[in-house]
């Protein structure tokens, strides 16, 4: 009974450590870091720069779970750094003319329901492929913000209360990362005790499937272009409130390679961007450590450009891991595809 009962206890051991090993590798390496960043740099594990870690890693990381919802079910949008850039553009007009906080914070997440249903119905109805579409709504709202702006800067008088929202704290910890916080737990119950985070699974994993179990396969695609959409809406509301002016122009505040970023904390997280492979906890902390290394590097003296070099390599690697382990996935799905697309 008891050889029994240590047998049931191992097989659990084997199965969660074969199920989480993506989660388990990246917490290791993250630690490994943090205790050699002493000796890189002694100003890494300082309060003040652990705090700004945070704060950064918290933008990425609010894009990256809703880009992991679109990844999870096979697709992808790249408009999620234009999606904050006029995002970021809208708001502040609206504030420095004097428009409610809470209007303009209203106004703004409808347009990311907006951008959201454009590329969801344009991928789910019109049956295009999702990296032409989102690379064409990127082009047009960036293409929009140019034109407003003239590529200048938008700044004004901003409200202290929407300030409060980029440069605030709740306890000791900054507004950015309990929303963060909130966002992750809600996700995460989503995914692992819902009906819904099932749906999405399993449509990652063979639409043929979750259409023949009575998934509505179309409004599940839909709903995760729009909780992507607004998800970076929401990022970018934080990250334009802390520093209160848009600049359409610079990395940060016209989100110049956001999705790239969320792509990476994604697929760094142990996600597949064949669909139905990853969870929340892994995209976080693949945002965590992308976060990690790119405040790292400028205070050991990695240049920029190295510093793209770097990020573009650990993306790399990351893809042909996750395309290595999907080898044999899809065939299966392909080739009942017409009968899927027959009745949908």
């Amino acid at each position: 009974m008891v050889k029994k009962e240590m047998d049931d206890y191992k097989q659990k051991g084997t199965v969660w450590l074969r199920e989480y090993k993506n989660e388990i590798a990246i917490t290791v390496l993250i630690i490994v870091i943090l205790i050699l960043s002493p000796m890189l740099s002694p100003f890494f594990l300082s309060g003040s720069n652990l705090l700004n870690l945070l704060r950064q890693t918290a933008y990425t990381a609010i894009a990256a779970i809703g880009m992991y919802f679109v990844i999870l079910i096979g697709g992808i949008d790249l408009s999620i750094g234009a999606t904050i850039q006029i995002i970021g553009m809208v708001s502040i007009t609206m504030l420095i003319n004097g428009v409610p906080v809470w209007l303009t914070i209203l106004t703004v997440l409808g347009i990311g329901v907006a951008v959201g249903l454009v590329n969801g119905l344009f991928v789910t109805y019109g049956r295009l492929q999702p990296f032409v579409v989102t690379l064409v709504t990127k082009q047009i709202m960036q293409g929009i913000v140019l034109c407003v702006t003239g590529g200048a800067s938008v700044s004004g008088t901003v409200p202290e209360s929407f300030m409060r929202i980029g440069t605030g704290y709740i306890w000791i910890f900054p507004v950015p990362v309990v929303v963060l916080f909130l966002i992750s737990v809600a996700s995460i119950f989503a995914m692992s005790r819902t009906t819904y985070g099932r749906r999405l699974r399993v449509t990652g994993s063979n639409q043929v499937a979750a259409y023949n179990s009575g998934v509505n396969v179309r409004m599940v695609k839909l709903s995760a272009y729009v909780l992507c959409a607004v998800f970076a809406t929401i990022s970018g509301l934080l990250s334009v409130a802390r520093t209160g002016a848009f600049q359409p122009t610079t990395t940060h505040g016209g989100a110049t390679g956001m999705e790239l970023d969320a792509i990476a904390a994604v697929v760094v997280g142990g996600a597949a961007l064949t669909g139905s492979k990853g969870t929340v906890a892994g995209t976080l902390l693949g945002a965590l450590l992308y976060g990690i290394l790119s405040n790292l590097f400028p205070l050991i003296g990695i240049s920029s450009y190295m510093q793209q070099l770097i990020q573009g390599l650990i993306i790399l690697v990351a893809v042909l891991i996750s395309v290595k382990g999907s080898i044999g996935v899809k065939p299966k799905l392909r080739r009942n595809r017409s009968s899927y697309e027959y009745h949908t």
